[in-house]
């Protein structure tokens, strides 16, 4: 029975092992040498390198064996260590040395395709913050950032990774004078002595790319790094995920609207994480920062173009961005206009509310703050004026449904941002095939991904196909958290952004003339999708 199902099509096999769990996948491959073949490919098809856990020697064993490294499709790289050690605590940082060590391992695994970063949320200028020790310092996420890139890139050698670790050897106070064993990984520069230093390995043909808490801060170390212009120019990168966190003041959360960086990073952009070269190739594109953005920090989409942004772009998804102005509804049906459906065929807006309101100094005639003014109103006498905002969500979707014609998808909600999905994560653990699983790992794995699982099935109350969720939940789409409305005071803390509940409405009438045009919209996408089918 085994020897004649191996005679199936390969491409009905792959079908077949893209379904099973990991534990089923390496299950098959006990049952005889036959099915050992077949599941192998899909056993190492998607590894892991984790700052905490047991994860660092399987990644360089497997990096030291070509027939298995060969297999490796996609690779997650995450900077969390012990998942028991609070950040932002001022205790002493474990400093993940075993993980920086097999890092450059990364650049044996050239078959590679989807690269997944995962930094911790917590980030900032550690000059600015004297009382708090930062664990992810700008520094720390460089090396790890350029690191990655140089193996990506088939850039990677020794001189250049040690050049890489210089100013955070000097930030840590290691100069490699004491290499006492029994000191603490802190106090020890990374060991590279068993890497093959002739090995460069050859650039990665990245299809996607994911970064998740990236710090919001533009470092010209890494823009200027061959490496990273090398792979973010790459023409096969079609897929790009970013999740930008932000910089805290848990002290005085107030003061967060003066920090430049955010600000800098946002106008850099269209020269920097997305460039205008990335612009035209890209097919998915998925932005989401901690912080609301779109007017403050200003982001200038209109720079990608008028007549045709995002040429080839099908899958959009947004969150906390906020709509404002009347050229916002203009822009969004030009995207994607040669990709083969005349526009975008999937939109997601998680937490995208409009702007109706703002008490703010320094808007110019263009309806955006100047935040050179907003930070210098930190230490100088300001004065804020009050500004109304006319567009509304019935506008925008009226206009959308006449123009936006290869549109499929149009999901609009509240994503899981912070947490865990619980159906996921209750269907993995109560898996009998996942039943060793640390339910602490699984937890972690699962939180923070909402830039990832916006196109998942919506988050429901009924249990009856709970299969739905094993990779995640998407936008709730609840009338509650769709098309709304939010104010924006710098005068109040601990944020100036003041999100208005469900149902809201800027003047009487709104909410009424919304649905309506929530409904027509809605409908059209239905008749649309039926004529299709």
């Amino acid at each position: 029975m085994a020897s004649s199902g191996t005679t199936l099509a390969p491409e009905i096999w792959d079908n077949i092992c893209a379904y099973l769990t990991p534990p089923s996948v390496a299950n098959l491959r006990l049952a005889s040498a036959a099915f050992n073949n077949i599941a192998l490919p899909w056993k190492y098809r998607s590894i892991r390198l984790e700052a905490f856990g047991p994860s660092v020697e399987r990644f360089v064993n497997i990096a030291k064996t070509p027939n298995l490294r060969n297999l490796v499709r996609e690779i997650t790289i995450d900077t969390r260590v012990d998942l028991d050690w609070q950040y932002a605590c001022n205790e002493t940082y474990p400093f993940p040395l075993a993980f920086m060590n097999a890092l450059p391992y990364l650049r044996y695994f050239t078959s590679v395709t989807a690269l997944h970063i995962r930094f911790e949320e917590h980030c900032g200028n550690q000059e600015e913050f004297h009382y708090l020790s930062l664990a992810e310092t700008y520094l720390f996420r460089y090396k790890v950032l350029d690191t990655i890139f140089h193996c990506a890139a088939g850039l990677w050698t020794l001189e250049k990774q040690l050049k890489i670790d210089e100013e955070l050897d000097e930030e840590r106070g290691v100069d490699g004078s004491d290499q006492d064993e029994d000191a603490d990984e802190w106090d020890k520069k990374c060991d590279y002595s068993d890497q093959d230093v002739d090995f460069h390995g050859s650039c990665f043909a990245l299809r996607e790319l994911t970064i998740s808490n990236l710090a919001d801060y533009a470092d010209s170390d890494i823009s200027d790094s061959k490496a990273w212009q090398t792979i973010m120019a790459l023409p096969t990168l079609v897929d790009f995920k970013l999740f930008v966190t932000a910089q805290d003041d848990e002290a005085a959360p107030e003061n967060e609207v003066y920090f430049i960086e955010r600000y800098e990073f946002f106008d850099s952009l269209p020269t920097t994480w997305l460039t205008l070269n990335m612009s035209r190739n890209l097919r998915v594109l998925s932005l989401y920062f901690k912080d609301y953005w779109g007017w403050l920090p200003t982001m200038h989409f209109r720079d990608y173009g008028h007549d045709s942004p995002f040429p080839q772009l099908k899958v959009l998804a947004l969150g906390n961005y906020v709509f404002s102005h009347e050229w916002q509804v203009d822009w969004f049906p030009m995207i994607g206009k040669e990709n083969g459906s005349g526009g975008l065929e999937e939109l997601y807006l998680d937490d995208c509310p409009i702007l109706y309101h703002a008490r703010q100094t320094a808007v110019g005639d263009d309806g955006y703050p100047d935040y050179l003014a907003i930070v210098r109103a930190r230490s100088d006498e300001y004065n804020p004026e009050e500004h109304d905002f006319h567009l509304r969500w019935h506008t925008v979707l009226s206009q959308w449904k006449d123009q936006m014609k290869g549109l499929k998808v149009f999901r609009m909600g509240h994503g899981s941002w912070w947490g865990m999905t619980p159906g996921t994560f209750d269907l993995i653990s109560n898996d009998p095939d996942y039943k060793d699983v640390d339910r602490n790992v699984l937890d972690h794995r699962l939180s923070y991904n909402t830039h990832r699982t916006f196109a998942c099935p919506a988050p429901s109350q009924e249990n009856s196909q709970p299969e739905m969720w094993r990779h995640g939940a998407g936008l709730d789409g609840y009338r509650d958290t769709r098309m709304m409305y939010i104010d924006y005071d710098i005068g109040l803390g601990p944020s100036p952004w003041l999100e208005q509940g469900g149902g809201f409405e800027p003047e009487e009438g709104t909410a009424d003339k919304d649905d309506i045009a929530w409904d027509a919209f809605t409908s059209s996408l239905m008749s649309r999708a039926f004529i299709l089918t």
